[in-house]
């Protein structure tokens, strides 16, 4: 195929070779026109099919759909070479995703970050196709080779748009002396718009599949952590709860033989406080099990006098300075899975910073607001980096992250990390409400 838009072999994308279309009472200049324009959306039309074939839904890769899109399209233009660059989800810098009939140098130099000149960055902020001829001085494409030896002489870059933003742009390069024709921007800028398109739908199913993942894996973690409960349980209740009473038992038995002539009962004093003893810490014991398991106060009063008890005693037990606020939610009752949900948050972002942060004072935020409650843990310990720890494998302390940003979701709300090595951590959730409760009802 040409860069004029005419087919040079037969059978080229389904069109013949030099066909020419008469139409009687038409002039042959008329008709030449009329060919060409015919010829030119035949071309839009097979390109068209060809990118949607590439970026088919049965092929939702990423990856995949990038580099078969990007031959596509050198194939259906007569390109010598391309390559996309993709804005990262979370914002940032374009980054190279694909290319295609680039060197290895060449790949390597486009990887790097771009000088602020770059035209590809003007291309992201007005989305509107470009012409770059010539190239700019600091373009690895000046100087460095196409896969075929030449030297690209310019590019031409367009918007990759989605429905509501631009996800990056798409670069061909060519090594003719030539201009992009109006046409060939047409051409891209609709392609530009397909691939777009088709890049949205693959990052969504990836993070459908990575989601996916991520809840068997919290699934069968639950399974694990019930399992392991349900033994810490039998255990505290054999090695404490079992002991207590059976040394209990043993004491009462020992009592009855112990009688004076008269066939009354003799306790010593240190023995009678030995057994009151046993007794008090037997049930300090099941006291501590069952709020373990399910603390009565949360039900009985609520969020935060559930949470400054659990603040109390868990700073004693490690060691570790809590400043524990609260606004607009004193003498407030919330819905209870609301309740639950965020003790659960709180109590799992606490343990976080006592195994992995190396923390020494952790603030804990709990403001109630007129259509949601908003609770902010921030500790002053090692901080991590957050998108290189989602990108990394799920091991235990993102899946608890995980199931803390779930059970916010299920609720409605966000849960936001911020986080940096040698900054701190810094947890944001926000839970929507419908209604409020005081302390004597609605």
């Amino acid at each position: 195929m040409d860069r004029d838009g005419t087919y040079t072999e037969a059978g080229d994308l389904g069109y013949a070779s030099g066909a020419r279309i008469e139409e009687p009472g038409r002039a042959p200049e008329e008709g030449d026109a009329y060919n060409r324009e015919l010829l030119r959306r035949n071309r839009e039309l097979a390109a068209a099919a060809a990118v949607a074939e590439a970026t088919s839904t049965d092929q939702l890769d990423l990856d995949g759909t990038l580099e078969r899109a990007l031959n596509v399209v050198l194939e259906v233009t007569g390109l010598p070479a391309g390559w996309i660059l993709l804005l990262p989800e979370g914002g940032g810098e374009p980054v190279l995703a694909s290319s295609a009939r680039l060197t290895q140098r060449t790949v390597e130099e486009l990887a790097k970050s771009r000088p602020p000149e770059c035209e590809c960055k003007q291309v992201l902020d007005s989305r509107r196709p470009l012409v770059v001829r010539p190239l700019h001085e600091n373009c690895p494409l000046r100087t460095l080779a196409l896969s075929d030896g030449r030297l690209a002489s310019g590019h031409a870059t367009v918007p990759l748009l989605t429905r509501t933003k631009v996800v990056g742009v798409l670069n061909v390069a060519d090594a003719e002396p030539v201009s992009f024709s109006e046409q060939e921007l047409t051409l891209l800028s609709a392609i530009g718009r397909q691939l777009g398109i088709a890049i949205e739908n693959a990052r969504l199913w990836e993070a459908l599949k990575q989601r996916d993942m991520l809840r068997g894996q919290l699934l069968e973690q639950g399974m694990v952590a019930q399992e392991e409960e349900r033994k810490r349980i039998a255990r505290e209740l054999h090695d404490q709860i079992g002991q207590a009473l059976t040394s209990l038992l043993l004491g009462l038995r020992t009592l009855e033989t112990e009688a004076d002539g008269s066939g009354g009962l003799i306790v010593s004093p240190a023995r009678l406080q030995d057994l009151k003893t046993t007794v008090a810490n037997t049930l300090d014991g099941v006291r501590d099990l069952a709020l373990g398991l399910r603390p009565s106060v949360l039900d009985d009063l609520g969020l935060v006098p559930a949470l400054r008890r659990h603040v109390r005693t868990f700073s004693a037990r490690h060691q570790l300075a809590i400043d524990f606020q609260t606004v607009g939610l004193e003498g407030v009752r919330l819905p209870p899975s609301v309740e639950t949900s965020l003790y659960r948050i709180v109590q799992e972002a606490l343990i976080n910073v006592v195994q992995h942060a190396r923390a020494h004072r952790v603030s804990l935020l709990l403001e109630g607001r007129t259509q949601a409650v908003v609770a902010i843990v921030e500790d002053d310990g090692s901080g991590f980096e957050v998108e290189r720890l989602q990108r990394g494998p799920a091991d235990k302390y993102w899946l608890g992250l995980h199931g803390m940003r779930e059970r916010a979701e299920l609720l409605g709300g966000t849960l936001t990390i911020e986080s940096a090595p040698g900054s701190g951590t810094t947890v944001f959730v926000e839970v929507p409400l419908c209604n409020r409760q005081d302390g004597h009802g609605e």
